[in-house]
């Protein structure tokens, strides 16, 4: 299992576990507003039946009032309709507070309390006002009943505070137990949560830690025993696999050049033998016969190997290159260019610059570019002049000459020239492609009316 799968897993684990005390926290605050509806539900429950009390008292003080003063009629009716008045109220908040009620037994209780309040109204309505109307005097029988429905309606209603009271306790214990719990839950899982993170942690670095002494082993081993790739094995599916992999690529990569390098120098030396077997034969035939023509031919050969070298030369510089960039116009790039060309026949050249755009590169090795295309441009036109334009970012360079008879990828190959070509070694467009290939930059080729054309795209 990779490195990458192994931390996405044990990410995901604490990312369930945070969920997972997210989801703690929610349910708290979702049960504890339950908790606190249930309490305020209780606590308004008591304040109504606490109001039961206060009616009940107030029967009691309607019932005195009318016995102390049942000789006067008006007094009587005022009591009496004070007693209606409150009955209509306790009808109103009859069925209110029953619906309320939260058990069996509290139901049945209320029921109770508001039928004992039935009968005191009745009581005081028809045998109280019957007795003041008849001007007996004679209370005590009315007072027993009376006091006694009071005195039970009195108990039921103390009973059902304390049972309120007793569920509030009961609300109020149940949330602290709730809340000790959460607490004790959270802590469990925060510890759980940090111990699952060391542990992942200090596994994961460990394995990194022990395959990367094993790369490290390896990497020695390689400087050692002058290998050319990293044996070593660092397991399967985990990306110092793939570091591995691309270091060994890497090697590889520079193993072909360097068996490139010596090809290179083998092609070298085949190129040198030809101008240096002429070289003798020109010296043989000098010691024979003295000619200026010949000198003259040797002095070209020789030119012709100085040429070489100094191409090959350039070439294997660029393998070493540091860019050094700077900001500079296509057209000083073009005339810079031609400078370093020397062409006495200024006609042979027609330069046309549309678009002077800016150029972001190695001011040096742009104009070894365009020299070079310019100088091929020269030697294989069949006419004349050469077109050099600058427009749209790229810069083209055109001659009338034969299409070229293979893709422009042969070309750029070190050596490699038309069948037909005697000028010329065959190096000019590969280190052209290898400066633009530093630059990032592109070289296309087209044939067009029949001008061969060799854009540079500076995009």
């Amino acid at each position: 299992m990779t490195i990458r799968k192994r931390l996405f897993i044990s990410f995901s684990l604490i990312l369930l576990i945070v969920a997972f005390i997210i989801g703690v926290f929610f349910y708290t605050i979702y049960n504890l507003n339950s908790i606190n509806s249930q309490q305020n539900h209780r606590y308004d429950q008591l304040i109504r039946v606490e109001k039961l009390k206060e009616f009940n008292n107030s029967y009691s003080w309607i019932v005195f009032n009318i016995i102390t003063d049942f000789d006067k009629i008006e007094i009587v009716n005022e009591r009496i309709k004070k007693a209606d008045k409150l009955f209509e109220n306790l009808s109103k908040q009859k069925n209110e507070i029953i619906d309320n009620s939260e058990s069996e037994k509290e139901k049945k209780n209320l029921i109770l309390i508001f039928r004992d309040f039935e009968i005191m109204q009745k009581l005081i309505k028809e045998k109280l006002y019957n007795l003041v109307l008849n001007k007996s005097g004679d209370f005590t029988v009315f007072n027993v009943s009376f006091e006694q429905i009071n005195v039970d309606t009195q108990k039921l209603l103390e009973e059902e505070i304390k049972y309120l009271q007793d569920k509030l306790n009961q609300t109020q214990n149940k949330r602290e137990d709730f809340l000790d719990t959460i607490k004790l839950e959270l802590v469990v899982l925060f510890i759980v949560l940090f111990l699952l993170s060391f542990v992942i942690s200090s596994k994961i670095i460990t394995e990194i830690k022990e395959k990367l002494h094993r790369l490290n082993q390896g990497v020695l081993q390689l400087f050692k025993n002058d290998e050319e790739t990293i044996k070593v094995n660092i397991g399967e599916n985990n990306e110092l696999r793939e570091i591995t992999k691309n270091l060994n690529s890497y090697l590889e990569k520079q193993s072909d050049i360097i068996h490139s390098r010596e090809e290179l120098l083998r092609n070298i030396s085949h190129e040198l033998k030809t101008p240096i077997a002429k070289g003798k034969f020109m010296v043989q035939k000098i010691e024979k016969k003295d000619n200026s023509q010949i000198i003259k031919d040797i002095n070209t050969i020789f030119y012709d190997i100085e040429k070489l070298t100094n191409k090959l030369l350039e070439r294997e510089k660029l393998n070493f290159a540091v860019l050094k960039m700077k900001k500079f116009k296509s057209s000083s790039l073009i005339l810079e260019s031609l400078s370093k060309l020397s062409i006495e026949d200024e006609s042979k050249v027609t330069v046309n610059i549309k678009d002077d755009f800016n150029i972001d590169g190695d001011f040096y090795y742009l104009t070894i570019v365009l020299k070079n295309l310019i100088d091929n441009a020269m030697k294989y036109a069949k006419e004349f002049p050469i077109v050099i334009e600058s427009k749209n970012d790229q810069v083209y360079i055109k001659n009338i000459a034969d299409e070229l008879s293979n893709d422009l990828i042969y070309y750029i190959q070190p050596f490699t020239r038309e069948p037909n070509q005697q000028q010329g070694h065959g190096l000019g467009l590969n280190i052209v492609s290898k400066i633009l290939e530093l630059h990032k930059f592109d070289l296309k080729y087209k044939y067009k009316n029949s001008y061969n054309i060799f854009i540079v795209s500076f995009k």
